[in-house]
């Protein structure tokens, strides 16, 4: 041992120095190819689990639809069918008008999607037609998901491409994450359970029965599936707006608001949007906090028409949050985010009193998906 580390030959270093060479030259020629076939390995597992989930969502969403008039074959057969279904969004290399043809496609894309769940479950109730609409949509992204990975996953191995492959293998874990949110949702969207992201409609809810408001006294349809309570809260008048609900829908709420501002016109002073936000990591589930802007997650329409009229009026508009994250947003209500409803009031009463006047009008925007959320 003495004569090896002095350098002196023995009969065992050249067989050590030759096994050390060897080593060196296939890991340089075989390297990146035992690299790419571990990422190969990874990427396939995780998309055996998008594929287990994506065909057992698509099985409880036959499950659901089955119930309302049609076989399991004809639901199905339609099923498939719909899994295909696509929106193009609109050109923007002419920006003028983007926002208003977005709309137009968004309330297009809409109308079909509840076409489509007429036909396939003809005896279901209002209500229970936008429930079955999320259910179908939460299906369709688990499908679209699963097909995407698949697709790029199957092109990174045909071409050998390296980058590809990695690319793949890095986001793989969260497309997992994200997948498993929307698969564990199913269930609460399927029988009709309130989800963390109705939040906001659940708070406009109570605020308004702690100053008298009750189903009889809501306003429907300020705008698509969208109305308000008008309560006199704090010597204010608010007007406080949710999707009307109980089934599973999000609404037209900045249409709404634009509409309230122009019935009531410079009576309103101030604009207050309740939302859930996506936390940030190590974030308290259910923390409240407040902001300035429209709180509203749309692609663009509903945020442009509070934020227009807003400034069109000089009024001010404020938000308040509750931090969730994916899989809270999208699953049965976490009993930590209910329990943040009573800070949420507590803290639009104050902003109620601190930004405005005795004898001025308040929108009260209560943003978020309404299934199980009553009047």
């Amino acid at each position: 041992m003495i004569l090896m580390q002095l350098g002196e030959p023995n009969e065992f270093s050249w067989i050590i120095n030759l096994a050390f060479f060897a080593f060196i030259m296939i890991f340089s020629l075989y390297g990146a190819k035992f690299q790419m076939w571990q990422w190969l390995k990874q990427i396939e597992t995780g998309l055996h689990e998008l594929k287990r989930m994506f065909i057992e969502s698509r099985q409880t969403a036959i499950d659901t639809f089955k119930e309302f008039g049609k076989s399991e074959e004809e639901v199905a057969k339609d099923l498939d069918r719909w899994m295909d279904y696509f929106t193009i969004m609109p050109v923007d290399l002419d920006p003028a008008g983007i926002l208003k043809r977005l709309d137009h496609l968004l309330d297009e894309r809409r109308d079909r999607f509840q076409e489509f769940v007429t036909e396939v479950a003809p005896e279901s109730g209002e209500s229970m037609v936008q429930n079955l609409e999320n259910t179908l949509e939460v299906t369709q992204v688990l499908g679209l998901i699963f097909r995407v990975v698949r697709h790029f996953y199957l092109l990174g191995k045909k071409t050998g491409s390296q980058i590809m492959i990695m690319q793949i293998q890095m986001q793989m874990p969260d497309l997992l994450r994200l997948a498993k949110a929307y698969f564990e949702a199913l269930g609460a969207f399927a029988e009709g359970k309130p989800i963390g992201d109705g939040i906001g409609p659940l708070i406009v809810t109570k605020f308004a029965r702690e100053y008298g408001g009750t189903p009889e006294n809501y306003s429907h349809e300020i705008s698509r599936e969208v109305g308000y309570y008008k309560v006199e809260a704090e010597g204010r008048t608010v007007y406080a707006m949710r999707a009307t609900g109980p089934g599973g829908t999000v609404g037209k709420p900045g249409l709404g608001v634009k509409k309230l501002v122009d019935k009531f016109g410079n009576k309103i002073t101030r604009i207050i949007t309740i939302d859930a936000a996506l936390k940030l990591e190590g974030e308290e589930l259910g923390r409240v906090s407040e902001g300035t802007g429209a709180a509203i997650g749309d692609l663009g329409p509903e945020k442009h028409a509070m934020e227009q009229t807003a400034t069109e009026r000089g009024i001010g508009i404020e938000a308040i949050v509750i931090k969730e994250d994916e899989a809270a947003a999208v699953g049965v209500m976490d009993k930590r985010i209910l329990d943040s409803v009573p800070e949420v009031i507590e803290r639009i009463k104050a902003s109620i009193l601190k930004r405005t006047k005795p004898g001025d009008s308040v929108i009260l925007a209560g943003i978020g998906n309404t299934i199980g959320i009553g009047l």
